[in-house]
Parts: structure tokens; C-alpha cells; sequence
């Protein structure tokens, strides 16, 4: 069993020497789903002609069309609903239905976490689950180191 991101699905499809499946992840209370993947920025200090640019480049890079070709071709969820129904993504979910699974899943998803330092804070979280799980730590200690952790790099934000 791996836990991976649906942007791995491609490389697994074409590369794993057995048959395999996908699932939602497992609930308790509730379903849940992670979701990320890249943004796209448009920095207020660009030209005009560069934000012009950058504004063109992100339609086009997010058009149905494109969306379902960067899907088909990594396993990333296509972000847009318009992308589902091309008449390239109905071939390959036609042809692949696993493809299906994250896409119904993103139902359950929720906002992924978004904070100045995003990157270590998360580090920090991970890094406290790890330890939780593995009994390295119990949960409340685990969860109250880190959040000390973080209160330190967040304190030059706040």
C-alpha cells in the first residue's frame, strides 16, 4: 500500500509491474481530502507587460483543454469542472476510471493550510504526526512542542 499524491498516478500507471487500485482515503468521523499543487502569482512589482503576460499565460494554462492534458499526463486532479467534460478526458477516464477516485474525493476537501512559513510550519506538523504514530511521542506532547515550534517562527508575523 503507498499513500502518494494523485501527481504520481501517471508514473504508477506506466510503471508498476502489477495490477493496482485507488481508494478514497479511509474516514472516522468524516471524509477528508488534502489537496495543494502549484499557484500561480502575478507579483504587483511585474510590468504592466508582464502582467499582462502572466494573466495570459494562466488562462491558457488553465483552459478545460489544457488542464485535462496536464491531468491525463501526471494524475494531478484537473482543477477545473469543464476539464472533465473534453472529449480527452472522457477517453482517458473511460479507458482508466481511477482516474475518477481523487477527482470524487475532492468533494470532502477542504482548504489546504496557508500561513507565512507555510513550508516549515508544515514541516513542524508532520514531523509531530510522525512521532505521534510511531509512539515517539504521545499525541499532546507531539501537537504542544509543536505548536511551540511554530508560535516562534510565527511571532515575527504576528
Amino acid at each position: 500500500m503507498m499513500w502518494t499524491s494523485t501527481g504520481n498516478l501517471t508514473n504508477v500507471r506506466d510503471n508498476a509491474p502489477f495490477e493496482f487500485g485507488v481508494a478514497m482515503l479511509p474516514a472516522n468521523k468524516r471524509r477528508g481530502a488534502p489537496t495543494g499543487g502549484g499557484n500561480f502569482y502575478i507579483f504587483k512589482d511585474s510590468t504592466d507587460e508582464q502582467k499582462k503576460a502572466s494573466l495570459e499565460f494562466v488562462k491558457w494554462i488553465t483552459a478545460p483543454e489544457q488542464a485535462a492534458k496536464w491531468s491525463i499526463a501526471t494524475g494531478y486532479v484537473a482543477p477545473i469542472p469543464q476539464a472533465w467534460n473534453t472529449p480527452a478526458m472522457k477517453a482517458y477516464v473511460k479507458d482508466f476510471p481511477p482516474a475518477l477516485v481523487a477527482r470524487d474525493q475532492l468533494e470532502y476537501a477542504v482548504a489546504e493550510l496557508s500561513t507565512y512559513e507555510n513550508q516549515r510550519i508544515t514541516k513542524i506538523f508532520n514531523e509531530a504526526l510522525e512521532a505521534a504514530i510511531t509512539g515517539q511521542s504521545d499525541p499532546e506532547t507531539a501537537l504542544k512542542t509543536a505548536q511551540e515550534k511554530a508560535e516562534k517562527i510565527l511571532k515575527n508575523y504576528r
